[in-house]
């Protein structure tokens, strides 16, 4: 049944019925709606949401099973549903008026049914792909267990090769870790693609599906990050633990070394103390067979002789000098390294024996050849050294390549910079190219200099480091400034020379024009009896007109270049870009005009020449011309046949060798309509002098018809020409600047350390797809306009069919381009984020640095200063300069939390580990800030307690003070009183006064004591 178009008016929706199937825990509730003429099937409520994956295996397992039960309840309803298909089917044939309606209820209910059984399946895959997600996590954390046991328990080792066999271990379990997180990476990764698919897709797409699908990818995330934590933590440990290993295994392979080069001096020592030759023959032999044994073993201990071995091997492999100078750097540790413990042991015998004795003798005479041949050896391991010298004149030669270009370029720079005035006089105009040519010499000088710094890189490609690779990124990203300034002096550059040309062919075409308009205006032409003299005035002013014409068309060409490369310029590349316009397009009307304007005075003066002729001689001149005119014509019209057969698809070369063939053409065209004009203008004048020209008014009338339509000819095919090659010119442009952003596009940039790197390639990559954009515009303009020219009456035969079609490439290679150019800037945008985020942490790394640095000072100064030095004012300055650091840290983690927010946020898109290794950064940042943040404020509350404590201990020498002061008053007042009642009244008086607060101070002094336990 095929179905019908939708209703152009509104129509009520009506729910039907509703079904539920429920299996388990699983549940779907499915709405049947009808409008109009459209049944349709809609899953109004469902039970987990389609998107639910649950939280472990074995949950999402209970939901696959529900979901699989369900999904064959709904399957067992399909065989209702075709019945009800074929019954509509059936009732569609007997009622033939409403069949359009049935077919259509028909087939929406059908196409509905399938999209929901669709949907339940794409649930039940994502159910399943789920399962293994967890499968795969479950794995990976049996694995991170696993290894955290291996850490947790501690293994003992014997000798060297069980210590092997244990790093061997570590190898084996930190690979297994890094196999496993990247199989679960790439299945999270899966499982969030399908989910993403999943809620785009279909009809049914709401907020409960998208918030189903949030909720899942949260719950995939969390397990993903918490394990990849654990994953991150455990790795560092056993890296560190391999470590501790490894050196511990160095160290026993070392003592092994030790022990039998040990073992080796004392044997051969004491095999050097015996003094005696021996008793007998065999005894003497004896002797001599030990001594070459010694040797043969002093030789197996010879380090410095397989060093020398070594060394004349390499002489003969003739290695280039970075190997070279990587093994002599090897070998001169080595030897170091080999002869410094020889050395030593030698001076401890030699201290341990009297060295007067004739026995260390032979121990001074080894160390002093041991120190010989190092010296020796040492100097033929120089390669490292001459490596090292040459490296550093290399970067220092690439350096000063790269400060003259990048010099050269900030010259440049502001020149380029801003929009070009073309001048409003030649002079001016003149000034103004004569800089930019010097620009342009200046710039390719600065190219030689970049050449010579490449040059001398790619030579030396072996003197491989850090800090030549970041001399060959600036030399990269300069050569692409360089290149597009270069680009835009030459087109700058030609603006003016063109410009600067047509200014000097006008001032010389405007010289001519006064010059000939003067002579037709007074001149007189002579009369028959000059005839030789009027012959000569004659031709020299016909040679001067044709000199004019020609000076005139190349000034109209020079003015259509000038209009045409104003047309490709970039925004604001011209200053008063549309008052250039106007102006040019206003002088080449003017000069149309004065070409206009003299072709009538010469007219007018032929005439005046011809008037003092016979009537008959003019009669038989007037025919003449006509017939010499008419066949001109005809030529003419023969000329114009490769222009008419034109392929407006064809090459640029010949377009442009044709348009040269017709602007060579335009004096003829010029003079033939003179010719015309003159022929009529002398029909008219024999007319009035009775001449027969009736017998020629038909002849006359279809070379002016013949003539006219000529005319209307040529102005097309000119107007034609002109866009034609204008349109092949920016498509070549164009096609050159699509192919250096191809090779942008194919290398796609690596991630670049410097965010001023990034900025630039972005900001070039903008401007040059901003000239592809206008250029792409320019073409499809231009395109549209010369295929509208073709219509036209007279250009019937010229093919458009190559044009047309180039355009419609065009068209489509446009959207391509521009979507290319959109997702690489997109690329070039995120790295400019993540420099300038990577920037931003380390601008808060130097900032906390820098505040831990002074607050350690300032905790180191106080700590210096004597106990009488701190005194509770001293005291009060320190607690407000503490204050002021904790202020300090208080922004910093301000300023964080926003950096870690903005990174979470704005590296969505970003790839993962890239994102991963800033948060880390921020993470670790932010675990040290917190360890500083609580050193600051337990030190203020030290400081806070011993400011207290300092204000209890004045408090009690002050009540001390007062005190003691009361009780000596008290002592004299007793020794002047006379009386027992007085002495009752003082000693009442002390009691009131003195007694009360003695509790008070006890406590005070308790208080202090306190806290001078807390604090000391």
């Amino acid at each position: 049944m095929s179905s019908q178009g939708s209703p152009s008016v509104a129509l009520s929706t009506t729910t039907v019925s509703s079904v539920a199937v429920q299996a388990g825990d699983s549940k779907i509730v499915i709405a049947v709606i009808k409008c109009g003429k459209w049944v349709q099937l809609q899953l109004a409520e469902s039970q987990p949401n389609l998107l639910e994956i649950g939280s472990s295996q074995d949950e999402t397992k209970k939901l696959l099973h529900d979901h699989e039960l369900l999904l064959a309840k709904l399957k067992a309803l399909e065989d209702r549903v075709w019945e009800l298909l074929q019954e509509a089917d059936k009732t569609a044939e007997e009622n033939k008026d409403q069949s359009q309606v049935y077919d259509a209820m028909a087939e929406t209910l059908g196409e509905a049914w399938a999209a929901l059984v669709s949907m339940l399946e794409r649930r039940m895959e994502l159910l399943r792909l789920t399962s293994d997600f967890f499968e795969n996590a479950l794995e990976f954390a049996i694995k991170i267990d696993q290894a955290e046991d291996f850490l947790q328990n501690t293994h003992e080792f014997e000798s060297a090769e069980s210590l092997k066999s244990l790093l061997q271990l570590h190898e084996h379990h930190t690979k297994e870790l890094l196999e496993r997180s990247l199989a679960l990476l790439n299945k999270s990764q899966q499982l969030t693609d399908f989910i993403e698919k999943f809620k785009c897709e279909g009809p049914n797409v709401n907020p409960e599906l998208i918030q189903g699908a949030h909720s899942s990818c949260l719950k995939i995330d969390s397990l993903l990050e918490l394990l990849q934590d654990r994953r991150r933590q455990l790795d560092k440990y056993l890296k560190q633990q391999w470590q501790e290993l490894s050196q511990v295994l160095q160290i026993c392979q070392w003592d092994k070394q030790e022990n039998q080069v040990t073992c080796w001096f004392q044997k051969t020592i004491r095999d050097l103390q015996e003094q005696s030759l021996g008793s007998s023959l065999s005894d003497n032999e004896d002797l001599i067979r030990k001594h070459e044994e010694l040797i043969i073993k002093a030789k197996a201990f010879d380090v410095l002789g397989r060093v020398e071995a070594y060394l004349k091997l390499l002489k003969s492999e003739g290695l280039s000098l970075a190997v070279l100078a990587a093994r002599h750097e090897e070998l001169y540790r080595k030897i170091k390294d080999c002869t410094a413990d020889a050395l030593q042991k030698g001076q401890t015998l030699i201290s341990q024996v009297d060295s007067c004795s004739s026995q260390v003798s032979g121990i001074h005479e080894m160390m002093g050849c041991i120190k010989r041949r190092v010296d020796h050896l040492t100097e033929q391991c120089s390669a490292h050294k001459e490596y090292a010298l040459k490296k550093q004149q290399l970067t220092a030669s690439v350096e000063g390549y790269l400060r003259k270009v990048e010099m050269s370029i900030q010259k440049i720079s502001p020149v380029l910079s801003n929009a070009m005035d073309v001048g409003s006089t030649r002079s001016e105009s003149e000034k103004i190219l004569n800089k930019y040519l010097e620009l342009d010499i200046q710039a390719k000088e600065t190219s030689h200099e970049l050449e010579a710094a490449a040059k001398t890189m790619m030579e030396k490609n072996e003197f491989v480091s850090d800090e030549m690779v970041s001399l060959s990124s600036k030399a990269r990203w300069l050569a692409e400034e360089l290149n597009l300034f270069g680009q835009s002096i030459d087109y700058r550059s030609q603006v003016l020379q063109t410009y600067v040309a047509f200014l000097k062919s006008s001032e010389e075409v405007e010289m001519q024009f006064q010059s000939l308009k003067e002579f037709y205006e007074t001149e007189i032409p002579q009369k028959e009896q000059d005839d030789a003299k009027a012959k000569h005035c004659s031709d020299s002013t016909e040679k001067q007109w044709q000199l004019f014409l020609k000076k005139s068309f190349v000034t109209q060409d020079l003015g259509l270049e000038f209009l045409n490369l104003i047309n490709m310029a970039k925004e604001n590349e011209i200053l008063n870009v549309k008052n250039e316009v106007y102006l040019m397009k206003n002088t080449m009307e003017n000069q149309k005009a004065e070409r206009e304007e003299l072709s009538l005075l010469r007219l007018a003066w032929q005439l005046k020449a011809t008037e003092s002729k016979p009537g008959k001689q003019q009669w038989a001149a007037f025919k003449e011309q006509l017939k010499k005119t008419s066949h001109n014509l005809k030529l003419l019209q023969e000329a114009l046949m490769p222009v008419s057969a034109l392929d407006l698809g064809g090459s640029l070369q010949f377009i442009l060798d044709l348009r040269q063939k017709w602007n060579d053409m335009k004096p003829q065209f010029q003079q033939l309509n003179d010719e015309v004009q003159y022929i009529m203008k002398e029909s008219e004048e024999l007319t009035g002098k009775g001449a027969p020209v009736k017998e020629k008014s038909q002849q006359l009338k279809d070379l002016i018809h013949f003539h006219q339509k000529q005319k209307e000819r040529i102005q097309d095919y000119e107007d034609i020409l002109y866009k034609v090659v204008q349109f092949h010119q920016v498509k070549e442009e164009l096609g050159r600047l699509i192919k250096s952003r191809e090779l942008e596009f194919v290398e796609q940039p690596k991630e670049l350390g410097d965010a001023h790197d990034v900025q630039i390639h972005l900001r070039c990559s903008q401007e040059k797809q901003a000239r592809v954009d206008h250029l792409h515009r320019l073409a499809l303009s231009l395109g549209v306009d010369i295929i509208s020219s073709v219509q036209r009456p007279h250009c019937s035969n010229v093919s458009a069919k190559n044009l047309q079609q180039q355009l419609e490439l065009l068209e489509e290679d446009s959207m391509k381009w521009r979507a290319k150019a959109e997702e690489y800037e997109r690329t070039l945008s995120r790295s400019v984020e993540y420099c300038a985020m990577r920037d931003e942490i380390n601008e808060l790394k130097d900032t906390f640095k820098d505040i831990k640095k002074k607050f350690n000072n300032l905790k180191f100064n106080y700590t210096k200063k004597n106990e009488k030095s701190r005194n509770l004012k001293v005291l009060r300055y320190q607690i407000q300069q503490v204050d002021m650091y904790a202020e300090k840290m208080q922004a910093l983690k301000r300023k964080m939390e926003k950096v870690s927010n903005k990174t979470s946020d704005s590296f969505l898109n970003y790839p993962s580990d890239k994102v991963n290794v800033l948060l880390e950064v921020i993470n670790d940042l932010q675990k040290h800030v917190d360890d500083f943040d609580k050193v600051v404020t337990d030190y203020k509350k030290n400081l806070d307690l011993t400011e207290h404590f300092q204000e209890v201990i004045e408090e009690c020498h002050f009540w001390y003070e007062d005190a003691s002061a009361t009780v000596v008053r008290v002592g004299k007042y007793s020794t002047e009183c006379k009386t027992k009642e007085a002495v009752k009244i003082l000693h009442q008086q002390f009691n009131k006064f003195i007694a009360p607060s003695v509790p008070q101070q006890e406590e005070r002094i308790q208080e202090a004591t306190d806290l001078a336990q807390r604090l000391y």
